[in-house]
């Protein structure tokens, strides 16, 4: 009976041992075939002396514009590969190659002479050069050891337009800035891996080792730009340079329902084409990458704050002391000096003493909760590089009278955009870049200030325009609401704000009578005499009238003109 239990025993340890083992083998077998098939395949391909695994590049998703306007496609190419110790007539091959190649002879002999068994020749090639390059491989009896295969090509058929937007891919394929880095997973920036392999008598054999049907399925994405508004502002772009030869310049139009950014521009640009001809610095998407402070553009958010919580009144006046006022040890100056001005005159007039003194009213809780309010806490999120403004410490009471008039605190002009589209629907809406037809838009805020304040607001930016300091912008059909920044650039080499480098503002709304857009111009350093009101206003104009026209708006200052013209006759 012992030996039976002993014998058992065994029999159960020997079963046991068998089935671990079983267990193990069907465990490898089932993870090279789910996970580790391709690593497999390329230990096992390695070993052969006339084979190898390289990775190829599949079609790469369009970026279109909200109309379907292709901004960046992928175009068909191809790439010649060869087996370098099998590869016949060499000097010939590299001489009538480098006829169409962008190579040296030199360059292509020193590939065809290499001691690797596998070398590209050439990549992304014109398809144009297909049949030529084909007859050369068969003059050359090379049609066992060269080969063809498809490849694509990344190409921006308009250039620098929108290029600090749309960005650009590098050689491998994968997106290196803008959106092609963004949305690089969802334009399926990846290579599918195939097995090179070289036979005397079957030729050469190109297999897949991955599902490229099932893994690399390309999506092409649609941006909320409309390229026709890309377009109008990348010629006022061109203006402002020419005429200005400012450092940067940034152009935004967004549509207020929405929140849809339809426009983006900034300069310097690049051709993503050939980018790597170009410093890394005219890559940068300047609307939202670099913050500035925004200067006198800030005036209307503090004075509408006074005005909303009762601190002064609609008939409130300001003694602004013929333009020059200290406050805090530190001198304020205005450009055209005052005596005393009404609360709209403060905004129309763009008078820094009279809102400083406004500002004197407003508490650290106030001011964080307006800056809250028109999402200057955080960034959006929406756009590659995008940052968040940069606050001042409200603890110091100074700070507060300083950032009224746009001083101590940095936003970009994304920032100041969606804001004053707030001044516009009394919402802030979160902009987008990703056009979904079906997505509802995004509300942080559903109410900036009272309709009452808002009102007034709304009317006073349209006076800034009409008689203040942007009469520039003033159009003869469209009726626009909005406000000119100049801010003097901080030197930290003499701790004071410099008197020649200003960055230059324009942002409102229009058309006044029924907001539809909501737009910014932005001009660093230009060259000259320059005020928001003459270096980004009659741009702004411009930008109006074109943008307007374009979507077919009707005029909303028709009956004006229609008397002017009666009066006239």
């Amino acid at each position: 009976m012992r030996l039976q239990r002993v014998s058992n025993t065994k029999i159960y340890v020997i079963v046991f041992l068998v089935s671990i083992g079983f267990l193990v083998v069907i465990f490898r077998l089932v993870y090279i075939q789910l996970y580790g098939r391709t690593d497999y395949i390329e230990r096992v391909v390695e070993k052969f002396p006339k084979a190898t695994v390289e990775k190829v590049p599949v079609y790469r998703g369009a970026i279109k514009d909200r109309k379907g306007v292709e901004l960046a496609i992928s175009l068909p190419t191809f790439s010649i590969f060869a087996f370098p110790q099998s590869v016949k007539n060499k000097e010939e091959l590299a001489r009538r190659l480098s006829a169409v190649l962008n190579q040296k002879e030199e360059e292509i002999l020193k590939k065809l002479n290499s001691d690797r068994k596998f070398v590209w020749l050439a990549r992304q090639i014109d398809k144009e050069h297909l049949n030529y390059i084909r007859g050369v491989i068969r003059d050359t009896e090379n049609q066992n050891a060269v080969g063809l295969q498809e490849d694509y090509k990344r190409v921006y058929p308009h250039g620098y337009l929108a290029s600090n937007l749309i960005g650009f891919v590098g050689a491998e394929g994968r997106g290196l800035e803008g959106i092609e880095y963004m949305l690089d997973d969802r334009l399926y920036s990846k290579e599918v891996k195939k097995v090179f392999l070289y036979s005397p008598k079957g030729g050469r054999m190109a297999l897949n080792l991955e599902e490229e049907e099932k893994d690399f399925k390309t999506k092409d994405i649609q941006l909320t730009i409309d390229f026709g508004v890309q377009v109008i502002l990348e010629d006022i772009k061109e203006k402002i340079v020419r005429d200005w030869n400012p450092r940067r310049v940034s152009l935004i139009v967004m549509d207020l329902n929405s929140g849809d950014i339809l426009g983006i521009a900034n300069y310097p640009h690049y051709d993503p084409n050939n980018f790597k001809n170009y410093p890394p610095q005219n890559r940068r998407n300047y609307a939202v990458t670099d913050i500035f402070e925004p200067g006198s553009v800030m005036k209307p958010f503090f004075v509408g704050l006074a005005l909303d919580k009762g601190y002064v009144s609609f008939n409130y006046v300001v003694d602004t002391e013929k333009g020059r006022a200290e406050f805090f040890g530190r001198t304020i100056i205005d450009v055209h000096p005052y005596d005393r001005l009404s609360i709209d005159q403060v905004i129309v007039k763009s008078s820094n003493i009279g809102t400083a003194k406004i500002a004197r009213f407003l508490s650290k809780k106030d001011v964080e909760e307006l800056f809250k309010n028109i999402h200057f806490n955080s960034s959006f999120g929406v756009l590659p590089g995008e940052v968040k403004p940069k606050l001042p410490n409200l603890n110091h009471p100074a700070n507060i009278i300083y950032a009224s008039i746009g001083q101590g605190l940095a936003v970009n002009l994304l920032n100041l955009c969606v804001a004053f589209g707030g001044l516009a629907t009394n919402q802030i809406i979160k902009p987008r870049i990703i056009y979904e037809t079906n997505k509802p838009k995004t509300v942080l805020n559903d109410k900036l200030f009272s309709e009452k304040v808002l009102n007034w607001l709304h009317k006073n930016l349209i006076r800034v325009v009409e008689e203040g300091t942007a009469v520039s912008a003033k159009s003869d059909y469209f009726t626009i609401a909005g406000k000119t920044g100049t801010a003097q650039k901080f030197d930290t080499r003499t701790g004071k704000y410099s008197m020649e480098k200003v960055v230059a503002y324009f942002v409102g709304y229009f058309p006044a009578t029924n907001p539809k857009f909501v737009a910014g111009i932005m001009v660093d350093e230009p060259k000259g005499r320059a005020f928001g009101g003459t270096t980004a206003a009659p741009y702004f104009k411009e930008l109006v009238e074109r943008i307007a026209f374009y979507e077919r708006l009707e005029p909303d200052k028709t009956n004006k003109l229609s008397s002017d013209r009666s009066v006239k006759n």
